[in-house]
């Protein structure tokens, strides 16, 4: 059933806190052809409140995303090696601009099932869902209560049908795959909807050209896990984030006084006022 609309508090912050406090967010992603979507989902933990980011990527993302972002530890061997590393209090992201060679295939069972022992929480997102696809039973090799946040043609695609099929019935879709599945699973588009697997959903109120844009996604992925790395359980992060997500779309449309100019790293750039709208 709907979940009736009210206020997610944002995760409370002690002022006699440490980076530890806060929590970890993991990103495993990125390759030649993306070289951004991995640093995008970072910066937008960072700006969501986690203590410490560390990215899981192919060497060629290390070094052309490291100057630019100093703040991030880069773990390139763990990539290589196809686990993702043990860290304390840690929320792990599998996905962004991953890219499905078959080499990256190969590694994202191992990547899911050490990530599934290290960490409180799993989101699956962009690629590791078309990877994840590729087999009509995907859903019995993951873990259960995992975030995923598909977008139409990735949700068509796990659930074995077509766009205009999930679009006809975007909140029965989510909710009944929640559900079934017994996992978080944030549908993506205007109007987004959130369900989880006990049977409750949301419908945000909120839809915008200016979120329709590459690396959008990868912002939305990384504002989720750095709220659920301060302890918001996953169904609350996902709406959360998914609320601070829709509103930095606005408020950068809003700067330019248009939603055509916008890009993902607008939507960034407004999480901070965002999330200080929000907290009033």
């Amino acid at each position: 059933m709907a979940e009736t609309r009210r206020l997610i508090s944002l995760p409370e912050r002690a002022e006699n806190g440490n980076k530890g406090s806060f929590g970890c967010v993991t990103v495993v992603g990125g390759c030649e052809n993306y070289l951004g979507a991995p640093i995008l989902c970072g910066k937008a933990a960072y700006r969501a409140g986690c203590g410490l980011v560390e990215l899981v990527v192919p060497e060629i993302v290390r070094n052309c995303g490291a100057p630019g972002f100093t703040e991030a530890i880069w773990n390139c061997r763990a990539f290589t090696d196809g686990l993702v590393p043990e860290r304390n209090n840690c929320v792990t992201v599998i996905g962004p601009g991953l890219g499905t060679d078959p080499e990256t295939a190969k590694k994202l069972p191992s990547l899911i099932n050490s990530a599934a022992m290290f960490s409180k929480l799993l989101i699956l997102d962009a690629d590791a869902l078309n990877l994840l696809s590729r087999d009509p039973q995907w859903f019995e090799t993951v873990p259960a209560n995992c975030v995923l946040t598909p977008h139409p043609g990735e949700m068509a695609r796990l659930c074995g049908i077509n766009v205009p099929e999930v679009q006809a019935d975007r909140a029965n879709l989510a909710l009944s795959k929640a559900v079934e599945w017994q996992q978080v699973v944030l549908l993506k588009g205007a109007n987004t909807v959130i369900a989880s697997p006990d049977g409750f959903y949301v419908i945000l109120p909120y839809a915008s050209s200016a979120l329709s844009v590459a690396g959008s996604g990868d912002v939305l992925a990384g504002i989720i896990a750095g709220f659920a790395a301060q302890g918001k359980p996953a169904f609350d992060a996902a709406w959360l984030g998914a609320e601070i997500h829709a509103r930095s779309g606005l408020l950068a449309a809003e700067k330019f006084r248009n939603s055509y100019s916008v890009m993902a790293g607008d939507i960034l750039d407004a999480v901070p006022e965002a999330i200080t709208f929000y907290s009033r």
